[in-house]
């Protein structure tokens, strides 16, 4: 006796068949294998009796199916469908054997397409191409047989201006693993890729301004780099198309781990009007080297450094470049004790300079206070503030920080304090390892004390004391 197989919306022919035909009728019959948390199916399959799966559906919550994957011999094989939430057709594609094969189409609500996308043995092949809804280009990509990027790839804003182009294609997406063909296997179609040791990525504005140029070799950020101000014009500026003014430019290389790409050589920061405003230097292993120069507004040099002399570096402050707010002893490693001070503001801490060791020293923007920081081994060890001489230059906050052994990193650990600029005591805070743990002690500017709690760590519970109790 011969035995058919029916798909399911076979089922009401089925009797008649049986009876006409003297065959057995098998019929698939689903199994939900998964639901979603409203108690709807998530995930079905249809199967035969003898467990032979014939396809495999997904759900949404609502129950409209998301997605439909024929099966043959236990793996996808067939035709692939995918619906919208609103049940619009968004995705058709082909399964050979389990594996992504031929033409894959992706398609907008109203049915045009918005890509097509090629696949032999599950691997990207061919020219994949894409459009935006209102039907102007969206990318372009390419692939060898082996589902290696390769040639020119492209992507274009929705109002037809270039987005994004270059060969570079480990550093297209950040969110997507691309490998590219190596020498002398870049080939596809007839046609060849530039050389993937020495490739290019630049980036536009929506207006097709540039925005980013970089240099890349064997699949990392290698060689001349540029940055550019952006612009935000909405339309193509067609006189100006793949121009912009620089902001930064300079030269990245492996750098010391040679793992991330880093500064190597001269890189100069530039204003919007062209003038120069930082120039800064940095050896082979991506550390800070040779001469670093300031310039004000009109390009003139304000300042210069030779760090393999002095050893101090400058930040300027904000909005003017021939005043500096930052400077530190950090250029070969976070380390060493800043002897003097050459910020602009320096003369109004004078009895607070050199009061205690210091590898970084700064002003930041708004604040009256001046900052320090003392770093051992490559890590923070204390941080203090004080007021201005004019206020009493006294204190303003102290606190002690220890590398905690779990993640290697420096955390607040010990006696916090915060003063008036009275000199009078505000906070006495005890950290273990960046966590409040122990007594917290607070007081007004009478020096009477507000709150009086025990802490035991983050997400922990407080005890909070009556304040009537006196500190020990």
């Amino acid at each position: 006796m011969r035995t058919i197989r029916f798909l399911p919306f076979l089922g009401l022919i089925a009797p008649f068949l049986q009876l006409v035909l003297g065959c057995t009728i098998e019929r698939a019959e689903e199994k939900v294998l998964a639901e979603h948390a409203n108690g709807a199916k998530k995930t079905s399959i249809w199967v035969y009796p003898d467990g032979e799966i014939l396809k495999r559906n997904e759900w949404y919550t609502d129950g409209i199916k998301e997605l439909e994957i024929p099966y043959k011999d236990g793996v996808p094989h067939g035709d692939f469908k995918r619906w919208t939430g609103f049940g619009d057709v968004a995705l058709l594609g082909h399964y050979k054997k389990g594996l992504k094969d031929g033409k894959w189409t992706a398609l907008f609500s109203d049915k045009k397409v918005e890509a097509y996308l090629y696949y032999e043995n599950d691997h990207p092949v061919g020219d994949w191409e894409g459009w935006h809804f209102n039907r102007e280009r969206s990318f372009e990509e390419h692939y060898n047989d082996d589902g290696l990027a390769v040639g020119i790839w492209k992507k274009w804003y929705d109002n037809g201006a270039l987005q994004q182009e270059g060969n570079c294609h480990a550093k297209w997406d950040p969110k997507r693993e691309i490998a590219s063909a190596p020498a002398g296997r870049a080939k596809v179609k007839g046609k060849n890729a530039e050389d993937p040791d020495s490739s290019y990525l630049r980036r536009y504005t929506k207006d097709c301004h540039l925005l980013e140029e970089f240099t890349c070799k064997n699949g990392r950020l290698d060689g001349a780099f540029s940055l550019y101000y952006e612009s935000y014009g909405e339309t193509v500026d067609s006189a100006n198309c793949g121009t912009g003014r620089i902001r930064v430019q300079g030269v990245l290389g492996k750098g010391a781990t040679g793992k991330d790409s880093a500064l190597i050589g001269t890189v100069t920061y530039f204003r919007a009007d062209g003038t120069p405003m930082k120039q800064e230097h940095w050896n082979k292993d991506g550390k800070r080297d040779s001469v670093w120069r300031w310039f004000d507004e009109r390009g003139n040099l304000v300042r210069e450094c030779d760090l393999r002399v002095s050893g101090v570096v400058y930040g300027a402050c904000e909005g003017n470049m021939s005043k500096f707010c930052a400077e530190t002893s950090y250029v070969g490693g976070i380390s060493g004790v800043l002897d003097g001070s050459n910020l602009s503001q320096s003369v109004g801490f004078e009895q607070s300079i050199g009061k205690f060791p210091a590898t970084i020293r700064y002003i930041k923007p708004g604040r009256l206070l001046l900052y320090e920081e003392y770093w051992k081994d490559g890590q923070i060890a204390e941080s203090r503030s004080f007021f201005p001489d004019s206020m009493g230059g006294k204190l303003a906050s102290e606190c002690f920080w220890k590398v905690d052994p779990k993640d290697g990193l420096s955390k607040r650990n010990g006696i916090m304090r915060n003063w008036y600029k009275s000199g009078v005591l505000r906070d006495s805070l005890t950290f273990v390892n960046g966590e409040r743990v122990g007594e917290q002690f607070s007081y007004d500017s009478t020096g009477k004390l507000t709150i009086h709690k025990t802490e035991a760590g983050k997400n922990r519970p407080v005890i909070m004391h009556l304040l009537g109790e006196q500190a020990p």
